[in-house]
């Protein structure tokens, strides 16, 4: 194999474990973190908050009308009772119960408002609890096809590192610096030519450049200063 081809392999190589090694770190992110799921989970945890409070002031008010419907009972046993005979006390009496209900009668509404109030957050709570279900169900699914793909990248980003420290054996100390130059430069050390022209620079190559390239001699392009390689 000639200098020009480990140099174009190496190239190939280091790719390739980029390329694998982008694909680790994503599928290990992607199986430490269900960003869908999480803001599900998000989203449940502050509906339920609000039907907490719901529920808590639907009591609040549940208390207060039994409340008000005792002291009612307990204006009337008065009223009706035959222990108060003065006309005057029986008066104030009834209008103490007419006042009560009045008061009952509003916070009869609130209550009537908060349990509708209710009914609609558990119903919202009850629309993301099955789709929270829903997503975990197929985030353990998921997880096991992350796990999978995980552990086989991971053979392929050690298998591709032997291979390029292979590579870098074989190459001389001059050559290897020389491709680093480039590549850090340029992003791509080795282009190919097709139909007579860099594929880096898409520009012609003299016939006599491509020609040597071509020998499996070691080659810049005198356009663009990458190596050049020829299948």
């Amino acid at each position: 194999m000639s200098l020009a081809s480990r140099l174009y392999r190496l190239q190939t190589t280091e790719f390739d474990l980029k390329h694998k090694r982008r694909l680790l770190q994503d599928t290990v992110a992607r199986l430490l973190h269900n960003a869908e799921l999480s803001a599900a989970e998000d989203e449940l945890s502050a509906i339920e908050s609000r039907l907490a409070a719901a529920r808590k002031q639907q009591r609040q008010l549940e208390w207060e009308v039994d409340d008000l419907n005792a002291k009612i009972k307990g204006l009337k046993d008065k009223l009706y009772g035959g222990t108060v005979r003065n006309p005057k006390e029986l008066v104030s009496l009834d209008q103490d119960v007419q006042s009560v209900k009045r008061y009952l009668g509003g916070k009869e509404e609130k209550l009537l408002e908060a349990m509708d109030t209710t009914e609609l957050i558990e119903a919202e709570a009850g629309t993301v609890r099955r789709r929270v279900a829903d997503l975990k169900a197929a985030w353990e699914q998921e997880k096991e096809q992350l796990q999978t793909l995980k552990d086989a990248t991971e053979g392929e980003v050690a298998h591709l590192t032997e291979m390029r420290l292979s590579i870098r054996n074989e190459l001389d100390a001059s050559a290897s610096q020389r491709y680093d130059q480039i590549a850090k430069a340029k992003g791509i050390a080795v282009a190919k030519v097709e139909q007579g022209r860099c594929k880096g620079c898409n520009l012609t190559v003299p016939a006599g450049l491509w020609q040597r390239a071509r020998a499996g001699e070691i080659v810049e392009c005198g356009s663009c200063g990458r190596f050049l390689y020829v299948d």
